[in-house]
């Protein structure tokens, strides 16, 4: 079984997937807000995207997204940076590097729904 986006990974390690972000802002038929909150060396733990998203940091650095196979990606998010991503990918965590409080919102496209298949 093709295990591309490390599903079978978390479950066999035991991962519990947690939410996508803190507290959902918003939500409607169209989008869904969530704020991201994460003070220094704070990990929002292993999840995944199933809808394309848009990150719009309001504060904050250096973060690190490590994927449930270990591959680990450095990011640099300071207030007023933004990333599209519109493609799904594998389990990952996202924890603060900086020695300041990363503050983001999270907003979910959810017209389009990815799947594992």
């Amino acid at each position: 079984m093709d295990d591309k986006y490390g599903l079978k990974a978390a479950a066999d390690r035991g991962a519990k997937m947690s939410e996508i972000g803190d507290s959902v802002l918003l939500e409607n038929e169209f989008v869904r807000v969530w704020e991201v909150k994460l003070e220094p060396g704070e990990t929002l733990d292993f999840h995944i995207h199933y809808h394309p998203y848009l990150v719009l940091s309001l504060g904050g650095g250096t973060n690190e997204i490590e994927t449930i196979s270990g591959k680990k990606i450095a990011t640099d998010e300071p207030a007023g940076s933004y990333v599209f991503i519109d493609e799904m990918r594998e389990v990952h965590r996202l924890t603060n590097k900086s020695n300041i409080t990363y503050l983001s919102r999270l907003i979910e496209m959810k017209a389009v729904t990815w799947s594992e298949s």
